[in-house]
């Protein structure tokens, strides 16, 4: 049987068993669900372990960066925005133009001789 025809079978099956099964135990579910969130607490929400993890030991990076680094940061970037300040601005080029290549039939000499030709 092809992918096809296997996946419409299934699908075909799966809405039989949604829609026609009426025989549904919601007591049943009922436990099964309350004892999967006992399980695996983080079922319902899956970052949950993650933040976990990132508070218990590791700082923020904001933490660990030291103030004299910051501070040299400070430094450099107020002696680079001085040298921006006192510096020339830089001079713009102009465009230079670039030939348009003319095609043959439109040259003024040709159009001339296609004038005189319409003339005689």
């Amino acid at each position: 049987m092809g992918r096809g025809r296997q996946k419409a079978k299934q699908t075909r099956i799966a809405r039989k068993l949604k829609y026609l099964t009426t025989d549904t135990d919601y007591d049943e579910l009922a436990k099964e669900l309350s004892s999967q969130d006992e399980v695996t607490p983080s079922a319902a929400d899956p970052f949950a372990t993650v933040d976990t993890h990132q508070d218990e030991g590791v700082e923020s990076v904001a933490d660990q960066v030291s103030t004299d680094e910051l501070d040299e940061y400070a430094q450099w970037a107020a002696e680079a925005a001085k040298k921006a300040e006192s510096a020339p601005a830089a001079s713009t080029s102009t465009p230079r133009k670039i030939p348009m290549p003319m095609p043959s039939a439109l040259r003024k000499s040709a159009l001339e001789h296609i004038h005189k030709a319409s003339e005689e």
